[in-house]
């Protein structure tokens, strides 16, 4: 069965991988992906993520594979954050990203509202990388606590900090 699923991107600053990736195979199981951003414009991908640019030693693990930099360049018709009706998805995917412009969509109230409601009514969201942050701020509706309280989850521990000082 098809599901719609949801992708909110930020303006800028995202890590192609980790949100070309999931596209890609969302899109290959046969399920509609939207993609949305805060003025329903395409998103700027993370430059030097995407082409390797002054990631020095890091480039082998910070660069962004060929798919997730190939991928993003197929995601068509974004809409915006305010056209969101989050009952209308079936998912959630939220990708992370460790430069500057992700600062904005971690602390959106609004994308925090949307990952709560999701969570609240128990929809699949899934979250990497920074992706996890905007999770995490998010508040439940029913009980005021980060809709991650009680629940586990995977993040990476060191490597998003790291990122953030060899990419910023």
């Amino acid at each position: 069965m098809a599901l719609k699923i949801l992708i909110p991107l930020p303006k800028t600053g995202f890590d192609p991988t980790e949100t070309g990736i999931p596209w890609c195979k969302l899109v290959e199981e046969g399920h509609q992906v939207t993609v949305a951003t805060p003025d329903g414009q395409m998103a700027e991908v993370d430059e030097r993520v995407r082409r390797g640019n002054d990631l020095k030693f890091a480039k082998g693990i910070l660069m962004a594979d060929y798919r997730g930099r190939t991928a993003f360049e197929e995601f068509e018709n974004p809409i915006s954050y305010a056209d969101i009706t989050p009952f209308e998805y079936d998912g959630l995917s939220l990708p992370g990203g460790h430069a500057p412009g992700m600062k904005a969509y971690l602390e959106s109230p609004y994308l925090q509202k949307i990952v709560a409601w999701m969570m609240d009514v128990n929809r699949p969201v899934g979250a990497i990388c920074h992706g996890v942050v905007l999770a995490a701020r998010s508040r439940s509706s029913q009980t005021g606590k980060s809709v991650l309280f009680g629940r586990r989850t995977t993040a990476l521990a060191l490597a998003p900090s790291s990122g953030i000082r060899l990419t910023t």
